[in-house]
C-alpha cells in the first residue's frame, strides 16, 4: 500500500508546494497536524486520494522509523492502551510493523497512518480558513496550529 496525499489537500497548498522539493513533504505536514490532533480521518475514499510512494522518500528514508514510532504512539494513546500494558501494546504493534517492508509498516499501519494525514488536513484547512498563499505566513500559522493541538491534549 502507498501512501496517499488527499488531491483537496494537493490544491489546498498549491500556492506554497513549490517550496517543498517532493509530494511527500506535504503528506508530512497533513500527517503532523493529524498526530497533533490524535485523530484519524476514515472516512476519505480511494477516488479522493493519489498515491504517492509505498516507501519513506529522500530525507524522509532515514527518519521513517520515527514516524512510525510516532504512528505506534499516536493510535495506542486514542485507544487508552498505557505502554506497560505489554500484551495489548505486542498485540497492536504487531498489526501495524512489518520490518521487511520499505516503510517498516504492514497494509494496515500504512492505511492507518494515510487516515491520520487525511485528518491532518481537515484540521489544517478548517485552522487557516483559507489556503496558504505565502510561504512564511503558512509556516507561523502551521507552527502556531501545531502548538495549539498539542496544548489541547
Amino acid at each position: 500500500m502507498d501512501f496517499q496525499l488527499r488531491k483537496d489537500a494537493r490544491r489546498w497548498f498549491k500556492d506554497i508546494s513549490h517550496h517543498y522539493p517532493i509530494l511527500f513533504d506535504l503528506y508530512y505536514l497533513c500527517l503532523m497536524a493529524g498526530f497533533a490532533d490524535g485523530r484519524p480521518n476514515t472516512e476519505i475514499k480511494a477516488d479522493n486520494v493519489d498515491d504517492l510512494v509505498g516507501y519513506f522518500p529522500g530525507e524522509f528514508q532515514s527518519r521513517g522509523r520515527l514516524l512510525v514510532g510516532l504512528l505506534i504512539q499516536v493510535h495506542l494513546s486514542r485507544l487508552g492502551i498505557d505502554l506497560n500494558e505489554r500484551d495489548d501494546v505486542y498485540r497492536r504493534v504487531a498489526e501495524l510493523v512489518d520490518p521487511n517492508s520499505p516503510s517498516y509498516m504492514s497494509n494496515e499501519g500504512v492505511r492507518l497512518m494515510n487516515q491520520y494525514a487525511h485528518r491532518g488536513f481537515d484540521v489544517l484547512s478548517e485552522y487557516f480558513g483559507d489556503r496558504p498563499r505565502s510561504i512564511e505566513t503558512f509556516l507561523r500559522k502551521y507552527s502556531r496550529c501545531i502548538s495549539d493541538l498539542n496544548s489541547k491534549r
